[in-house]
């Protein structure tokens, strides 16, 4: 029994081996452009290459990613100007722009004066009068009062309609209601897992705030909006971790042999469709952290809103295949940044209760790691994302090793 036990170890070890490999090997392309450099190497570029202005840009306060380049930003301690760079990948040159506080002092231009400074385009250019000063625009030069502001900067891409979002939030609430109506036992090792989480992505708050740099503005002092980005992220966690105790994951065995499946599914589909704002999330000092505790509470979501597609499609065996095998090809063709979410709610609704959660987290794990992998080409990145894969892989292995212990148990006491 022993022997037949390692065999079937070394079996799953084997399958788990080469799935990963199809979730990494499989020849696909994406839309989005890779980032070669991380924010930091970003920021040093823009620093060496940016006019200084003759102003402190103090703190490098956050990053986004948007488009091919980083959009990176400073504010000094006192907060009266912003100066914010948008830095391509390639060669191009870099994007500037310098935003003060409207109460900030400066200089009361002419028409003439400013059109000289701008390089006499009169026909475009305007006066915004301030409370201290006058500043002007013409084309995509700026001044503030007299001093060079640098232009407009690359937004990010034309929002499209919330269909996927709209579907994931009612799906959402159909699961909380279904938990409520039909409770079970609840998995203590799931609400401990998103308690602990939770619990630490509050402690490394001071280092999460760069992903928030809209939150930043000119004349608002940089501490005021760490403050406020970390109050309603301290109040989101809190409700998540509230939610995870009134709507807890049930209890039940451990899918073992569909978790490499769903693993290699969530990293492939994360190379085919990537969220682009997870490479902000690999930038950070402690993004390998950051990622594992998106991957758990985005895996715990998922298997709520799967359990509310279960009970709404469970009229029929049939017609639950054809709607789960639809519903994850409509995720793929319009889940965008949420495919992983998407498809991680239907591998959830594929399974029972109890080993929905472990197919949802799977997939969204492997979602993660998939996203980081395709897009982020910097050397600290993609370590982060190997020992974030072989963290998920040790999770599975762990689970094959207790399935196969209690096997071996069940077997000795019967």
């Amino acid at each position: 029994m022993a022997a037949q036990a390692r065999v079937r170890l070394l079996a799953g070890g084997i399958g788990c081996v080469l799935l990963a490999a199809a979730g990494l090997l499989v020849p696909v392309t994406s839309s989005s452009p890779h980032a070669w450099e991380s924010p930091e190497q970003a920021a040093q570029r823009a620093e060496r290459e940016v006019p200084s202005l003759g102003l402190l840009w103090g703190t490098m306060r956050g990053w986004g990613r948007v488009g091919p380049g980083w959009t990176v930003i400073w504010q000094p301690s006192h907060g009266a100007w912003l100066l914010t760079a948008w830095v391509p990948d390639g060669p191009q040159a870099i994007r500037w722009r310098l935003d003060a506080a409207p109460w900030l002092p400066g200089v009361r231009l002419s028409h003439e004066a400013a059109e000289m400074l701008m390089g006499g385009n009169r026909e475009l250019a305007r006066a915004r009068d301030r409370v201290g000063r006058r500043d002007w625009l013409a084309g995509g030069s700026r001044l503030l009062g007299a001093l060079p502001a640098g232009g407009e900067l690359p937004s990010a891409r034309e929002p499209r309609p919330p269909v996927i979002e709209a579907v994931l939030a009612g799906l959402l609430l159909a699961g909380a209601v279904a938990r409520h109506l039909v409770p079970g036992v609840p998995s203590r090792g799931w609400r401990r897992a998103v308690g602990w989480v939770t619990a630490t992505l509050v402690v490394s708050l001071p280092q999460i705030s760069p992903l928030a740099p809209a939150t930043f503005d000119p004349g608002v002092r940089p501490w005021v909006a760490e403050l406020a980005f970390g109050t309603a992220a301290v109040l989101l966690l809190g409700a998540l971790v509230f939610a995870a105790r009134r709507f807890a994951a049930i209890a039940g065995p451990v899918p073992v042999a569909w978790l490499p499946v769903a693993l290699a599914a969530g990293a492939l589909a994360g190379r085919i469709a990537p969220a682009t704002w997870l490479l902000a999330v690999a930038g950070l000092p402690v993004g390998l952290v950051v990622l594992a505790a998106v991957a758990v509470l985005a895996g715990w979501l998922a298997a709520l809103a799967a359990d509310g597609l279960r009970e709404l499609l469970r009229f029929s065996a049939a017609l639950r295949f054809a709607a789960l095998v639809l519903l994850a090809l409509g995720g793929v063709a319009v889940g965008g940044p949420f495919v992983g979410v998407a498809l991680a709610v239907v591998a959830g609704a594929a399974g029972e209760r109890g080993g929905g959660i472990w197919m949802a987290a799977a997939v969204v794990w492997g979602w993660v790691f998939g996203s980081v992998w395709a897009l982020a080409m910097w050397a600290s990145a993609l370590q982060d994302a190997l020992a974030f894969l072989l963290l998920g892989c040790g999770v599975i292995a762990v689970a094959y090793l207790r399935r196969g212990g209690e096997a071996a148990g069940s077997r000795v006491t019967g």
